[in-house]
């Protein structure tokens, strides 16, 4: 099984009129494993972001290791597939062509990413979309074409930064559900940065909470909500349990305490 390794990771961006800047993040332990969903809540400055960047490749640390099965990270992969909050669509190209692209980069003849570029349209509840134009789509439908582009490469791990954060309440919970579903389908392991304590609690096996100056973890714990969901319980009642709103609470307070400290 694989696993995406950060062991005691700390980034610095750099100095600042001649004297050191504190660190961004700062003694950052976390294991991601297939079948694994995480998701990294915390103030803003929590380094929430820059976590997300340093998983993905895009940004190296000045102390710790990042590895993937013992192998160092030394930039992005294709192993890794990032999902941003922009779906970050080539408005110039087909909605076929964008989600088929990392398999084009791979060299996938045409016809057989096409294939697979359809079939990930209509897991992603877009069948015979592919010949759209992108700027023919909503929002919501943007994403989930970001989302089918992401996870049509087969990645081993796949990287979420607020990909839902611009879309209304309604499309946001219809996505969840369809992303558990998805990284069910994928046996990905999943990485989630969001602001939203419940969709951290209600997506995740385990939430990580960040706090700021420099960014830290606070509080790792684990949950099985998606799971359940995924397990035929009714998303509603699961959110309107107990356990889930103490669960919520909880998380907040993690978020909030050392502001008011």
């Amino acid at each position: 099984m694989s696993l995406l390794r950060l062991s005691q990771v700390s980034l610095q961006y750099g100095p600042a009129e001649g004297r050191d800047v504190p660190p961004v993040l700062q003694g950052i332990n976390l294991d991601i494993r297939r079948g694994d969903f995480i998701s990294v809540i915390g103030r803003s400055g929590s380094g929430k972001t820059s976590l997300l960047n340093l998983a993905a490749g895009f940004l190296s640390p000045n102390l710790g290791r990042i590895e993937i099965d013992g192998r160092p990270v030394t930039g992005p992969g294709a192993e890794r597939a990032v999902v941003f909050q922009d779906d970050a669509l080539f408005p110039w190209r087909r909605v076929e062509d964008n989600v088929a692209l990392a398999l084009k980069l791979a060299g996938v003849p045409r016809e057989d990413r096409l294939v697979r570029a359809h079939r990930w349209l209509a897991d992603v509840g877009l069948d015979g979309q592919g010949a759209k134009q992108v700027w023919e789509l909503s929002g919501g439908q943007r994403q989930r074409v970001g989302i089918a582009r992401a996870l049509a490469a087969e990645p081993e791990f796949l990287l979420m930064d607020e990909p839902l954060g611009a879309l209304d309440a309604m499309t946001r919970d219809q996505m969840h559900e369809l992303l558990l579903r998805l990284w069910r389908q994928s046996h990905a392991g999943a990485l989630l940065i969001t602001h939203s304590v419940e969709e951290a609690l209600f997506l995740s096996t385990a939430v990580v909470v960040l706090a700021p100056d420099p960014g830290r973890i606070v509080l790792h714990e684990e949950f099985g909500y998606g799971r359940r969901f995924l397990d035929g319980e009714d998303p509603r009642a699961l959110k309107s349990e107990p356990g889930f709103i103490a669960a919520r609470e909880r998380l907040l307070s993690a978020i909030y305490q050392e502001e008011h400290a």
